[in-house]
Protein backbone atom coordinates (compact mmCIF):
# COMPACT_ATOMS: atom_id res chain seq x y z
CA UNK A 1 0.00 0.00 0.00
CA UNK A 2 1.48 3.51 -1.27
CA UNK A 3 -0.74 5.70 0.19
CA UNK A 4 -3.81 6.23 2.39
CA UNK A 5 -6.25 8.50 1.96
CA UNK A 6 -9.48 9.13 3.81
CA UNK A 7 -12.88 10.68 2.63
CA UNK A 8 -14.97 12.41 5.04
CA UNK A 9 -17.16 15.60 6.33
CA UNK A 10 -15.12 18.45 7.42
CA UNK A 11 -16.82 20.54 10.05
CA UNK A 12 -16.64 24.46 9.07
CA UNK A 13 -19.39 25.97 10.89
CA UNK A 14 -22.97 25.21 11.74
CA UNK A 15 -24.14 26.22 8.30
CA UNK A 16 -21.42 24.30 6.41
CA UNK A 17 -19.31 21.25 6.28
CA UNK A 18 -17.65 20.16 3.44
CA UNK A 19 -16.94 16.94 1.94
CA UNK A 20 -12.61 16.22 2.33
CA UNK A 21 -10.01 13.47 1.07
CA UNK A 22 -7.15 13.93 3.18
CA UNK A 23 -3.86 11.70 3.16
CA UNK A 24 -2.84 10.32 6.23
CA UNK A 25 0.23 7.92 4.64
CA UNK A 26 2.70 8.79 3.51
CA UNK A 27 3.40 11.70 5.82
CA UNK A 28 4.94 14.90 3.66
CA UNK A 29 8.81 15.02 3.72
CA UNK A 30 10.37 16.85 6.35
CA UNK A 31 11.58 18.82 3.26
CA UNK A 32 8.26 20.18 2.37
CA UNK A 33 7.50 20.68 5.97
CA UNK A 34 11.00 22.77 6.76
CA UNK A 35 10.31 26.32 5.30
CA UNK A 36 12.80 29.49 5.08
CA UNK A 37 16.29 27.39 5.21
CA UNK A 38 18.65 28.04 2.29
CA UNK A 39 18.52 25.61 -0.94
CA UNK A 40 22.57 25.76 -0.24
CA UNK A 41 22.94 24.77 2.55
CA UNK A 42 23.34 21.18 3.73
CA UNK A 43 21.37 21.16 7.49
CA UNK A 44 21.96 18.01 9.48
CA UNK A 45 19.79 16.96 12.91
CA UNK A 46 20.86 15.20 15.90
CA UNK A 47 17.98 12.59 17.95
CA UNK A 48 18.67 11.86 21.23
CA UNK A 49 17.08 8.78 21.35
CA UNK A 50 17.46 7.59 17.57
CA UNK A 51 15.77 9.06 15.08
CA UNK A 52 14.23 5.18 14.55
CA UNK A 53 12.97 5.24 18.20
CA UNK A 54 11.67 8.11 17.76
CA UNK A 55 9.69 7.34 14.64
CA UNK A 56 8.29 4.26 15.99
CA UNK A 57 6.53 6.32 18.06
CA UNK A 58 5.92 9.50 16.74
CA UNK A 59 4.46 7.94 13.06
CA UNK A 60 1.82 5.87 14.94
CA UNK A 61 0.48 8.76 17.64
CA UNK A 62 0.40 11.00 14.56
CA UNK A 63 -1.35 8.83 12.35
CA UNK A 64 -3.76 7.88 15.21
CA UNK A 65 -4.33 11.88 15.99
CA UNK A 66 -5.01 12.46 12.86
CA UNK A 67 -7.36 9.70 12.03
CA UNK A 68 -9.36 10.40 15.63
CA UNK A 69 -9.78 14.27 14.36
CA UNK A 70 -11.38 13.08 10.64
CA UNK A 71 -14.01 10.99 13.07
CA UNK A 72 -14.54 13.52 14.97
CA UNK A 73 -15.22 16.15 12.37
CA UNK A 74 -17.24 13.82 10.75
CA UNK A 75 -19.42 13.26 14.01
CA UNK A 76 -19.87 16.75 14.83
CA UNK A 77 -21.20 17.26 10.82
CA UNK A 78 -23.31 14.96 11.93
CA UNK A 79 -24.60 15.99 14.77
CA UNK A 80 -25.42 19.38 13.52
CA UNK A 81 -27.10 18.08 10.61
CA UNK A 82 -28.98 16.30 12.81
CA UNK A 83 -29.74 19.18 14.57
CA UNK A 84 -30.84 21.70 11.73
CA UNK A 85 -32.98 19.02 10.83
CA UNK A 86 -34.84 18.40 13.89
CA UNK A 87 -35.10 22.25 13.98
CA UNK A 88 -36.34 22.57 10.47
CA UNK A 89 -38.99 19.80 11.92
CA UNK A 90 -40.23 21.40 15.27
CA UNK A 91 -40.33 24.98 13.30
CA UNK A 92 -42.49 23.21 10.59
CA UNK A 93 -44.73 20.87 13.24
CA UNK A 94 -45.31 24.19 15.20
CA UNK A 95 -46.87 25.77 12.04
CA UNK A 96 -48.92 23.21 11.42
CA UNK A 97 -50.40 23.02 14.89
CA UNK A 98 -50.88 26.56 14.45
CA UNK A 99 -53.05 26.35 11.53
CA UNK A 100 -55.11 23.54 12.20
CA UNK A 101 -55.91 25.32 15.50
CA UNK A 102 -57.39 28.13 13.84
CA UNK A 103 -59.22 25.90 11.30
CA UNK A 104 -60.40 23.93 14.51
CA UNK A 105 -61.71 27.31 16.25
CA UNK A 106 -63.01 28.62 12.69
CA UNK A 107 -65.36 25.78 12.86
CA UNK A 108 -65.94 25.49 16.44
CA UNK A 109 -67.16 29.40 16.32
CA UNK A 110 -68.77 28.35 13.27
CA UNK A 111 -71.19 25.57 15.03
CA UNK A 112 -71.50 27.81 17.81
CA UNK A 113 -72.54 30.95 15.94
CA UNK A 114 -75.26 28.02 14.23
CA UNK A 115 -77.05 27.36 18.07
CA UNK A 116 -77.04 30.46 18.80
CA UNK A 117 -78.80 31.19 15.31
CA UNK A 118 -80.94 28.30 15.67
CA UNK A 119 -81.83 29.26 19.73
CA UNK A 120 -82.51 32.54 19.03
CA UNK A 121 -85.04 31.36 15.66
CA UNK A 122 -86.43 29.16 18.24
CA UNK A 123 -87.90 31.93 20.70
CA UNK A 124 -89.26 34.19 18.01
CA UNK A 125 -91.08 31.26 16.21
CA UNK A 126 -92.81 31.01 20.57
CA UNK A 127 -93.19 34.67 20.85
CA UNK A 128 -94.85 35.25 17.28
Amino acid sequence: MDRLDVIYTRFISTSRQEVTIETLLPFGSLDESVSGTDEGTNTHYEFQPSAESILEEVVPTSFKAKLFKCFLDSAVSEQVARMIAMKGATESAGDMIKQLSMTYNRARQSQITGEIMEIIGGVEALEG
